[in-house]
């Protein structure tokens, strides 16, 4: 059952005759109940296997990039939802994922330039272009994932270096030679200890050696 608080001018939680009452993000709701169905049709099908794709794909990221990176921009919807929502057209069954984006926003992005194995292949060394922009600064912070598509593995570099130095290290990588990666590189702005801006990241697909 449905209560009403704060009288019948304030907030509804649960179901109140035909509508239904929450909050999220400290915003308040009210929409229309609507039975659930789940006819479970091919469309339904193909879109529950992205969302599955898409969610194992970033869940190991979450804490390190989207709470920390994304949530501090958003209004609506959490970080996770911002990148499920942008990318999960991109987590079909043969996708190459060179589209998917996992931080968003207004800072001048770190493109990466090239992708080298060093330590026998075991680390890899990422150039990127350190060029400002029209918002970019030398001591921006930069950060590199690689995602293995082989094994599902992470390996992250979390502010690891500074857009000056125009290259980041990412270590223990150890793929396997025919090792589907991808690589990802974003610079974050701070004024003191404060998160202020963010960029789109890049993304470089690579297979290993």
């Amino acid at each position: 059952m449905g209560k009403l608080r704060s009288g019948i001018l304030g907030n509804i939680r649960g179901k109140v005759a035909g509508v239904v009452g929450g909050q999220w993000k400290d915003v308040n709701y009210l929409r229309e109940y609507v039975k659930p169905a789940n006819p479970n049709t091919t469309a339904q099908q193909t879109q529950r296997g992205k969302m599955a794709r898409a969610v194992a794909f970033v869940k190991p990221i979450v804490g390190t990039v989207l709470n920390v990176f994304m949530d501090p921009f958003q209004k609506s919807m959490s970080g996770f939802n911002r990148f499920i929502k942008s990318n999960i057209q991109y987590f079909i069954p043969t996708g190459t994922l060179s589209l998917v984006k996992i931080t968003e926003g207004k800072l001048y992005p770190a493109e990466i330039d090239t992708v080298t194995g060093v330590s026998s292949g075991k680390d890899f060394s990422i150039d990127f272009d350190d060029a400002l922009g029209s918002n970019g600064n030398d001591g921006d912070n930069i950060s590199a994932l690689c995602y293995n598509h082989t094994t599902g593995q992470w390996t992250q570099n979390i502010n690891g270096t500074v857009r000056s130095s125009g290259t980041i290290t990412l270590t223990d990588v150890n793929p396997t030679a025919g090792d589907k990666l991808n690589f990802f590189v974003f610079a974050a702005q701070y004024s003191g200890t404060k998160l202020v801006s963010v960029s789109d990241s890049s993304n470089k697909p690579f297979t290993a050696l």
